[in-house]
């Protein structure tokens, strides 16, 4: 008989994206992929009115996004050193010991 908690453990470590993906997995991966490419490639046909200097670029708004979540994960790498606590914080008599 298995404990939940190793079934728990089990199924996270089939889904964390580190190791071989399940099947299911992959084929949602690969239709987000599918249908990213799908919108980057009609972007090319389609007219739009703009508002501002370089929103008529193909692909445009797919570089922006990109790059917009790039620079928030990168942020966030260097704001975590400057925020962060020491692993003590909340238990500070116990470092005294």
């Amino acid at each position: 008989m298995t404990h939940p908690e190793e079934n728990q453990e089990h199924h996270a470590d089939l889904h964390d994206f580190t190791g071989p993906l399940s099947p299911g997995v992959k084929r949602l991966l690969t239709v987000f992929g599918v249908i990213c490419v799908l919108l980057v490639v009609i972007d090319f046909f389609i007219e739009r009115k703009t508002h501002a200097p370089g929103e008529g670029l193909p692909a445009f708004y797919a570089v922006y996004g990109f790059g917009g979540c790039v620079f928030l994960v990168l942020a966030a790498k260097y704001l975590r050193k400057l925020v962060m606590r020491d692993t003590d914080y909340w238990d500070p008599e116990e470092k005294k010991d």
